[in-house]
């Protein structure tokens, strides 16, 4: 019998002994940590337990994330353009002001374009190879749209400004996008989490603590608001906090539920069985927040097609009753998404061909039984979460969590940036990113595979991507390993994932070729070496 040494052990954290096994492999299915052998690590851990070092690096990483965050906070506010009446004007350009937006409305082309044309279909999924010529096309077609950005900015400032030094405004703001791009690229290879999504998603939660706080100091509007505002403000994006804590947590309790047959093995935890591989249960929602964010948009075109008096203005103001008919219409409208969109990211077709793979590589593994019983039940669980993104934030019009997809993917990044601390902390030695995943199945059927290896894996980034699906690619799930095992997990998974053929096996038992026998020159004579 063995058992995990390591106290800080997700399994001991939750029931207060250590994880036991009974079965021939190395190091703990949980933490990664290899397994010693004696009853003595049976006992429960005493109160008193020593502090583990920091590993070397997670420090520097932390720095890295922090700094890259301030200049992205603190840039637009201090590289301000001159303004020479900024009271007429009012606009606080700075040299942030294009942002990331070119970059990620850039991702979303490009992946479209790669999903509609089927020669640059394999792209998709062809591992970092397929990924890095996409990246480039990316990189490429985001600085041109930046270009075209830059230039709108510049011409709206020559209103105000005719004078103005038109090129230097235009240079300033593709320069302050290419920053932004190096600053988040700096923080996806040398920081915590992937930087586009850090990038992106916390200076918009800072302006939305500044607009809170005119709104509650009584500066927008100018009557301070009531008590049951103020709570409303507060409670709604608390709601939709845990909301999408929730949709987290559903694949953790579905694994607890499920135990393999009693024949003195481990319980099935995160994919680790105790011969082969188990199929990881769906993550919710199943579509992501993409079907609360179409009906906010369809609002958006209404109000464009108003205001461009291409339809009657009341028939573009209809859409943003908050009750009645139209929310009727945004809910039916929502769950149909759902549906669509849910069914599309994993059809039982796709995840039954990844499957025979991994089967094809891991005969011991589960059957995957489930098929369409399975994907239809997390749609149906993926309506209501969904449904209370969109009706939540009608309930309030001010503050942050207003948005539908701000707050949840928020706080998916959050949960994603505590976990890579933990696995940082529990595996032994650097991680490194072995394969980038979009497709969330696949990377939950990787993952099942090298932990039944033992080899220690962290999914990063896969509850972000579990929110956003398609709608943000600019964040892949990264399949993470010790360095060490980089070698052996890169291997299992392109195997996997592109069908490769395993290296051919030298067969031992076979005799080997006769070796030419070299001849020997005779030895002198003696009355020969003394001539």
């Amino acid at each position: 019998m063995k058992f995990c040494p390591n106290v800080a052990c997700s399994h001991r954290q939750r029931t207060g002994t250590p994880a036991e096994y009974d079965v021939d492999r190395p190091d703990c299915a949980d933490c990664g940590v290899a397994l010693v052998d004696g009853p003595a690590y049976y006992a429960p851990p005493s109160g008193e337990t020593t502090a583990r070092p920091l590993p070397p690096g997670l420090l520097s990483r932390i720095g890295v994330t922090i700094v890259a965050l301030a200049i992205a906070i603190a840039g637009p506010r201090l590289l301000l353009f001159p303004e020479k009446e900024p009271e007429i004007s009012g606009l606080p350009w700075n040299v942030f002001s294009v942002g990331l937006y070119p970059i990620l409305a850039a991702a979303l082309f490009v992946e479209l374009v790669a999903w509609i044309v089927p020669s640059l279909r394999p792209l998709r999924h062809a591992g970092p190879e397929g990924r890095e010529k996409l990246g480039r096309a990316t990189i490429l077609l985001g600085m041109v749209l930046a270009l075209f950005h830059a230039y709108g900015i510049a011409r709206s400032r020559s209103y105000f400004d005719p004078e103005g030094p038109q090129l230097v405004v235009i240079g300033s703001l593709v320069a302050g996008t290419s920053l932004l791009v190096l600053l988040a690229t700096w923080v996806t290879r040398r920081g915590l989490g992937n930087g586009f999504a850090l990038l992106y998603l916390v200076p918009d939660l800072v302006m939305q603590g500044e607009f809170l706080h005119a709104i509650l100091s009584g500066a927008i509007p100018e009557k301070a608001p009531t008590s049951a505002e103020i709570a409303r403000i507060f409670i709604i994006p608390a709601l939709l906090a845990g909301g999408a804590v929730a949709c987290s947590r559903w694949p953790g309790r579905r694994d607890e539920d499920v135990r393999v047959e009693a024949s003195g093995a481990e319980p099935y935890r995160r994919g680790a069985g105790p011969r082969g591989a188990n199929p990881p249960p769906l993550r919710l929602p199943a579509s992501g927040v993409a079907p609360a964010l179409i009906p906010a948009g369809l609002a958006g075109l209404l109000w464009l097609l108003s205001t461009a008096h291409l339809i009657p203005y009341n028939a573009g103001a209809w859409y943003f009753e908050n009750d009645g008919v139209p929310l009727v219409i945004r809910l039916v409208l929502t769950s149909i998404l759902v549906l669509v969109l849910g069914w599309a990211f994993q059809t039982p077709t796709a995840r039954e061909a990844l499957w025979r793979r991994v089967r094809e590589y891991s005969p011991d593994s589960r059957p995957l039984e489930e098929g369409d019983s399975e994907v239809l039940a997390a749609l149906r669980l993926s309506i209501l979460p969904l449904c209370v993104f969109v009706i939540l934030p009608l309930l309030v019009d001010v503050g942050p969590g207003t948005s539908p997809y701000l707050v949840p993917l928020l706080t998916m990044l959050v949960l994603d940036l505590v976990a890579e601390v933990r696995a940082r902390m529990q595996i032994e030695g650097e991680l490194v990113s072995v394969w980038p995943e979009h497709r969330v199945f696949a990377a939950d059927m990787v993952a099942a595979v090298l932990r039944s290896e033992g080899i220690p894996v962290l999914l990063r980034g896969v509850l972000y991507r579990t929110m956003a699906r398609f709608a943000h690619p600019f964040v892949p799930i990264e399949v993470m390993v010790p360095a060490s095992r980089a070698e052996d997990a890169t291997r299992i998974v392109r195997q996997i994932m592109l069908g490769e053929m395993p290296p051919a096996e030298v067969r031992t038992d076979e005799p080997a070729s006769p070796a030419k026998k070299k001849k020997r020159k005779k030895k002198p004579t003696e009355d020969a070496a003394t001539a």
